[in-house]
């Protein structure tokens, strides 16, 4: 086995190992139609490379200064596609210059409400009226080729539509602030790659903070996902060297101390390698990546792995070859962990199932390591004295409390732990539990959003269609719903490609409408003031007739196009897509509304959905463990009697209990990893209990065993519960209770399976 994993390592390690950061990697698919899935995908994984800095300081030439310092620096490190927090000169131009060359086919809803109803005539007057103003120089060149300035008139309400800032003005090609004296210079960039890419997340945030630090005078503010995946890559690898570590600190010194041998030590140790690098690379291999927080998980692994040898060494003490003492104990225990393992497997959660794989070949490496290579080695083993008399005073005292009385008495709390589950109404079943979010980082996210209107990237519309074409009519035809929205205060502003691109036949209508006065109309007050000649007035009506509409694709090729071609999805399952972005949602009931009134219209709300989802995969959860454990007594009364499979249940089942009733107590809820946990907490309680059913008579150094496994899996999980990221600290709250309990409870069932085997005293 260790032959074929070490292949298949090797294999993976010469074309580089995969470790993903991304969140939405551990995610299931929410969305019953596989078109909005991916319409999600295709927009968050572009949404997800975006990053906006915004530079601050007191002084508005530094700034700008500094911004385009800061801009160049960026460059320099070819990780930015682009830079999109404003259009440069030439940019403006060639958009400026791409709507005059579709003027005649480009008609405001405005100004198309006004051509209807009073003809060309109020175009004219607002033309002469701009002529005496102080932009006359910048339009009065338009007026031979442009008499109604339509083009200047249809980019100004682009800019009323598709303008994101709020109270800034254009300064030296920058989008300026000013704030209680201080100004503002907004950057906004598309990384070249992935956020999650650990070279791109290392670069760009030590770029930004040496920047900061060579300029104090400056204040720098960012948001974008790259920033919180290098948050989460450095916690998550800290909180595995610290729980990995310390589990393995744990399992060191209580090996020296209770075996005092170094065979022992080397021996479980090779175990535990042995376990973590089959789990490791069975589970890059099936999945061609490893999360980072599925290495989170399981670096607790070694608390739980570790039992197998502990078992061995202890019942050493008193067999020459313990393996035929203990392995139908382990075998039962490993089968029962692996089972539940399976269960979660079958969830078509990936999180889920690549942590159930990890621990379910990392428990079976370690199992096989002891089983095929332990009793091949010579050692020597002598637990202290005083740590057997440790554990022997605990089996007195629990020996007190091994009655009838006391064990009614503890099945108030499964009682209560089922009222409470019954009765919490926040089960924070939340996705966000599944990273840390840095209070400075999310500040920094809020001070921007004061700033920039930016659009919700989780939740907006998805509109499709059969070709290009209808997917633009159909996105007119919502406009008139959206400005309702708008109007009842359900959203703040929203944002599609049909607002900088009309559909063919808009266009057309557009065209022919413009047409009717362009070509009939004399200009005269034109060519009184000399504005216009009669030749200029000619080649006006040729141009008209030349002229083609705007084509979707032309748009996304120019500079306008390319800032927001996350707008525009393509084909996605032989439809056309397009994304409607929704700023500062209100009211998301209606927005649900609003996507079923309509059959090619989508709400996409992935926290809510993916919430849900959470909250369901826990209710299913509990009702599986609830299966699993009728079954495991069915299989138990096959062996044991019923009292006996009823006695070795007991003990998980009164700690699973006690772990929901402090959750509920700590943090008002038990959520989906709360829940996950109890998986654990009863594969690692009927394993002590098994021990006591399979022991032909009462012996310490059972209570030796499950002692010190307790003690590692204790600090293991119970470093967990430290974990900065809300589901993990959840799931070792949990298993820390869990397992106290049971450790607590086991010797107490013990005495009780002793009696009723009839097995005497020491």
């Amino acid at each position: 086995m260790l032959a074929v994993t070490g292949w298949l390592f090797y294999s993976h390690l010469t074309s580089g190992f995969r470790v993903e950061t991304n969140i939405l990697k551990l995610l299931p698919k929410t969305e019953v139609d596989p078109f909005a899935e991916e319409a999600f995908t295709r927009f968050s994984d572009n949404n997800f490379k975006q990053i906006i800095v915004a530079v601050s300081a007191d002084d508005k030439s530094q700034v700008s200064g500094a911004a385009k310092q800061l801009i160049s620096q960026l460059k320099q490190t070819e990780l930015i596609a682009s830079f999109t927090s404003q259009l440069t000169q030439k940019e403006q131009e060639a958009v400026g210059k791409l709507y005059f060359d579709h003027r005649f086919h480009l008609l405001t809803d405005r100004d198309r409400q006004l051509m209807l109803e009073q003809g060309s005539q109020p175009f004219l007057d607002a033309t002469l009226q701009l002529v005496y103003s102080p932009l006359s120089g910048q339009l009065i060149g338009l007026i031979p080729t442009d008499p109604y300035l339509l083009s200047y008139r249809y980019l100004q309400n682009l800019n009323a539509k598709g303008g994101k800032q709020q109270q800034g003005q254009l300064d030296d090609g920058f989008i300026l602030f000013e704030q209680e004296e201080q100004y503002t210079a907004l950057i906004s960039a598309t990384l070249q790659t992935s956020p999650f890419d650990t070279h791109t997340q290392d670069t760009v945030t030590t770029l930004l903070h040496d920047f900061e630090q060579n300029n104090p005078e400056l204040t720098l503010l960012k948001t974008g996902a790259v920033f919180y995946a290098q948050h989460a890559a450095a916690s998550a690898k800290q909180e595995i060297s610290t729980i990995g570590l310390g589990s393995l600190i744990a399992v060191i010194l209580l090996l020296i101390v209770a075996f005092r041998s170094t065979a022992p030590l080397l021996l479980t140790l090779t175990s535990l390698a042995s376990g973590i690098f089959i789990a490791f690379t069975v589970v890059h291999w099936f999945f061609g990546s490893i999360h980072v927080l599925t290495l989170v998980f399981g670096s607790s692994l070694v608390g739980v792995a570790v039992d197998y040898a502990f078992h061995y060494f202890a019942s050493a003490n008193k067999h020459r070859h313990p393996l035929r003492h203990i392995l139908i104990a382990i075998s039962m225990g490993l089968v029962s962990s692996v089972i539940g393992y399976i269960a979660l497997f079958t969830a078509p959660f990936p999180g889920l199932r690549q942590m159930a794989l990890f621990c379910a070949t990392g428990l079976a490496g370690a199992f096989l390591t002891v089983v095929l290579l332990f009793d091949r080695i010579p050692y020597r083993v002598a637990t202290p004295n005083w740590l057997l008399r440790c554990f022997k005073s605990h089996l007195r005292v629990s020996r007190h409390a091994s009655n009838n009385t006391f064990i009614l008495m503890l099945l108030l709390a499964p009682l209560t732990a089922g009222y409470l589950l019954l009765n919490t109404e926040q089960d924070n079943d939340n996705i966000r539990q599944l990273q840390s979010i840095p209070p400075e980082l999310y500040q920094q996210e809020q001070q921007i959003k004061e700033l920039v209107n930016a659009p919700a990237t989780n939740q907006f519309f998805v509109v499709k269609a059969e070709n290009k074409q209808l997917l633009l009519e159909k996105l007119q035809q919502l406009e008139p719903q959206l400005q309702q929205l708008v109007s009842s205060a359900v959203i703040d502003g929203y944002q599609h490609p049909a607002q900088f691109v009309p559909s063919a036949q808009q266009q057309r209508n557009d065209y022919q409408l413009l047409g009717k006065r362009l070509l009939n109309d004399n200009f005269q007050q034109l060519l009184e003031l000399g504005l216009l000649q009669p030749a200029q007035i000619s080649k006006l009506k040729q141009n008209y007739q030349q002229q083609t509409p705007l084509g979707i694709n032309e748009w996304l090729n120019s500079p306008l196009g390319q800032r927001f071609n996350y707008l525009w999805l393509g084909q996605i399952e032989q439809q056309q897509a397009s994304i409607i972005t929704l700023n500062n949602i209100h009211d998301l009931e209606a927005l649900q509304q609003a996507a079923q009134a309509h059959d090619y219209l989508y709400f996409i709300n992935k926290v809510e959905k993916i919430s849900t989802l959470f909250a369901n995969y826990r209710e299913l959860a509990l009702l599986m463990l609830l299966t699993a454990l009728g079954i495991i007594f069915i299989l138990l009364t096959v062996k044991y009697r019923p009292i006996i499979a009823a006695y070795v249940l007991l003990g998980p089942v009164i700690a699973a209990a006690f772990a929901v009733i402090v959750n509920i107590s700590i943090n008002g809820s038990f959520n989906l990893f709360s829940t996950l946990a109890l998986f654990l907490v009863f594969g690692i309680g009927i394993d002590y209990g098994l021990f006591y059913a399979e022991a032909k008579t009462r012996s310490s150094y059972i209570n030796l065993a499950i002692g010190l496994s307790a003690i590692t899996t204790l600090l293991s999980f119970g470093l967990l519960s430290l974990s900065a990221t809300p589901a993990i600290h959840a799931f070792g709250l949990t298993m820390l209770t869990g397992i106290l309990t049971v450790f607590l409870l086991s010797p107490i069932l013990g005495h009780l399976i002793y009696s009723t085997k009839g097995l005497p005293h020491e």
